[in-house]
């Protein structure tokens, strides 16, 4: 027996009623719909970056297709975008973490203080020394027995603290190392511009005094919008991009992105990053 058609064809993907449609909170979307569509074209009917019949916030970004029975296909399709109200690009999603790592004792903001919070310099302040009485060939700063090499006016190489002969410095004998608070942020940003991702390429490795490098908001407002210390007079930016990761998230049918996802992550540092190592984004 013959097949008989009535009705749509179905030359053209007719979407059905319902659908599913949400956002992340950080203002990307995504969502689901359902199209039927004529067997002979549904190969077509559907590629990755096309635009929503009625939402043109957003694109294909995957789709499932299932071969039905009396020539009617069934395409699944995966939209995702950007919430137009925010512009190019969705605002940062960002986790932090804080530990402390193992310093030079040298590295330290208060070695050669004291600095804001410390009443006592640990050892001196880099320009007073006396002669050492456990070696003449070294000169001893602070109180805590750290000896150096160079002169009485200038600190040279710093050798240790090789004085035990009161508690306080006993407190100090041998040691080198100190723990240093560290804080990292990973954060993700969705964008559609390709300028972006070059702008946040080219900050990789440089240093920034807002939450934002080249201007794109990479740490959200809440967190600071001012990142900077003062450093014995010196103003520095306490954020350093270290690492980015793009992906081609949404293309559109010939292979152009359409939406960018942009991992990275910054180091902190609450002595900051000086100008003659970091430029600034």
């Amino acid at each position: 027996m013959a097949l008989v058609s009535t009705g749509d064809p179905l030359t053209t993907k007719l979407l059905q009623p319902g659908g599913t449609f949400q956002t992340n909170g950080y203002g990307l979307l995504t969502g689901r719909a359902t199209f039927y569509v004529n067997a002979a074209q549904s190969g077509s009917a559907v590629v990755p970056g096309q635009v929503h019949p009625n939402y043109s916030d957003l694109f294909v970004h995957k789709y499932v297709l299932t071969k039905g029975a009396l020539d009617l296909d069934t395409i699944e399709a995966d939209y995702v975008g950007i919430n137009s109200f925010l512009g190019d690009t969705t605002r940062p999603e960002v986790t932090a973490s804080n530990g402390l790592t193992s310093e030079h004792i040298v590295t330290h903001p208060n070695f050669f203080g004291p600095s804001a919070g410390f009443t006592t310099a640990i050892a001196g302040n880099g320009t007073t020394f006396t002669a050492s009485t456990i070696n003449p060939d070294y000169k001893v700063g602070g109180v805590f027995g750290a000896h150096f090499k160079g002169t009485a006016t200038n600190a040279g190489g710093f050798v240790g603290f090789l004085d035990s002969s009161t508690s306080a410095k006993q407190y100090f004998y041998g040691k080198s190392q100190y723990l240093a608070p560290t804080t990292s942020f990973s954060g993700c940003i969705y964008t559609k511009s390709a300028s972006n991702c070059t702008s946040i390429r080219d900050s990789l490795g440089k240093s920034s005094g807002t939450n934002s490098f080249a201007g794109i908001k990479l740490i959200p407002d809440h967190l600071g919008t001012t990142w900077t210390a003062s450093i014995k007079g010196e103003t520095r930016n306490t954020l350093l991009l270290s690492q980015v990761n793009f992906e081609d998230y949404c293309v559109n049918p010939s292979g152009t992105p359409l939406i960018y996802k942009i991992n990275y992550e910054i180091r902190f540092n609450r002595e900051g990053y000086p100008a003659e190592v970091y430029a600034s984004a």
